[in-house]
């Protein structure tokens, strides 16, 4: 399991990635399966969590509720500069695109596409 970065202000819970999956990557937005393991969310919802180490198919790992407030880490679809808007985009990565996407945030650094970042959540609640 990979190292977890320290992010104030998010509580880590354990989630288990989906067996049938690949591998998911930290910084990644996962949607809970009714079997209660986790796998890769689309750009059309927000998502339940987001990971904080890369898990393996099948195995246990850290993520953060989305639907929290604080800083998180989140892989860029596209390049994105501090201060974008944060939307959801495929393949459980975040954009600053908002067509048929999902509002999560506002990014806090400026990353290349396919970077890992950091994005200040908002509570949608």
């Amino acid at each position: 399991m990979a190292t977890q970065a320290t992010y104030i202000g998010v509580t880590p819970r354990t989630v288990i990635a989906n067996s049938g999956n690949a591998d998911i990557g930290r910084g990644l937005r996962v949607v809970k399966a009714s079997d209660g393991t986790v796998a890769l969310a689309d750009n059309t919802v927000r998502g339940d969590f987001i990971t904080l180490t890369s898990i393996e198919a099948g195995k246990p790992g850290e993520a953060v509720s989305m639907q929290s407030a604080g800083k998180i880490p989140a892989v860029a679809s596209e390049a994105v500069t501090a201060g974008d808007t944060a939307y959801t985009a495929t393949n459980g990565q975040c954009s600053k695109t908002s067509a048929s996407n999902v509002l999560i945030g506002k990014w806090a650094t400026t990353t290349a596409s396919g970077a890992l970042g950091e994005v200040e959540l908002i509570n949608p609640l």
